[in-house]
């Protein structure tokens, strides 16, 4: 679920950003912050760590298989390193799967 809030965060961060109306990229950018607040709380009710913060933005990468821009999975904490992301990506239309590891502070 965390992944997912994560997801749609992203999604809206990306219409903001494309949008021309200063009013519809406000919007969008506070839908985006909404979810991921709704992230952290629920990573907090977890006991897991905060995902990663708007500064560190979520990249997607093209599958090296298909071509196609992936899709965030899921993000899971580093063992022994408590700066770091496993951020694994999946394929819509091959079903590839991809992990990388990221620093985020």
């Amino acid at each position: 679920m965390i992944a997912e809030y994560l997801e749609h965060a992203l999604q809206f961060e990306r219409m903001a950003a494309e949008a021309t109306d200063p009013a519809l990229q406000e919007s969008l950018s506070k839908q985006a912050r909404a979810y991921r607040k709704l992230a952290s709380e629920r990573a907090e009710r977890q006991g897991l760590p905060r995902p990663p913060n708007p500064g560190a933005p979520v990249t997607r990468p093209d599958c090296k298989k298909c071509g196609t821009r992936m899709m965030l999975a899921r993000i899971m904490p580093v063992h022994g390193r408590p700066d770091h992301d496993a951020r694994t990506f999946d394929c819509p239309k091959c079903g590839t799967t991809e992990t990388e590891i990221v620093k985020f502070r």
